[in-house]
């Protein structure tokens, strides 16, 4: 990982915002659709984890609790959310990923889903049009009835991990050493093969 990031200019604050996704974004999707909220040992947990995480990414001035942590992501947000070609860029292809997992005849419906799971300022930001007020209230009403719905099945009696499950990106799995940019990962490969 630290090889990837470090061909390019990457500002520490950028680092931190994108760690500070890796936390919050998973708990506020889970406090807001999932079968229960997440209990503070799970807040923690999430925290701790990826702050070490960042450290051994050598990012700096992490702050130093959950909530410190939170309260800059929001001043993050509002001080530097505003559309860019390159936030565009990566948004699209974010998009385009999620919606290659489905029958493209699905496509514009993803696509539209995605647009109505985000905020005002994240639609301003990737450029994406804004959806009806309706979709969103529809959409996030049918994924808060799915939370309802999972809390009164029966509790699993195997623990069941994403690692588990078939990865889409990956359908027919992947090295390590061959994750990255695929120019950097080329370039790397013809400099071990070089290598004495």
């Amino acid at each position: 990982m630290n090889w990837a990031h470090g061909h390019f200019k990457i500002s520490n604050d950028d680092f931190l915002y994108v760690l500070s996704t890796f936390i919050f974004q998973p708990v506020h999707w889970i406090d807001a659709f999932g079968w229960r909220k997440t209990s503070r040992n799970e807040q923690l947990g999430y925290y701790y984890f990826w702050r070490e995480v960042g450290k051994r990414m050598g990012i700096q001035d992490i702050p130093p609790s959950y909530e410190a942590f939170e309260q800059w992501t929001g001043a993050y947000e509002r001080d530097h959310f505003r559309f860019a070609e390159t936030n565009q860029r990566v948004g699209t292809s974010t998009r385009d990923l999620f919606a290659a997992w489905f029958p493209r005849i699905f496509t514009p419906i993803v696509r539209y889903s995605i647009y109505a799971m985000l905020d005002d300022s994240m639609i301003a930001a990737f450029g994406f049009p804004k959806p009806l007020p309706l979709t969103r209230r529809l959409l996030r009403a049918s994924l808060k009835l799915r939370g309802a719905f999972v809390r009164w099945l029966p509790p699993r009696r195997e623990p069941h991990f994403f690692t588990d499950s078939r990865n889409r990106t990956y359908p027919n799995g992947y090295r390590i050493r061959e994750l990255g940019p695929p120019r950097l990962v080329a370039a790397e490969q013809r400099r071990t093969q070089e290598t004495p």
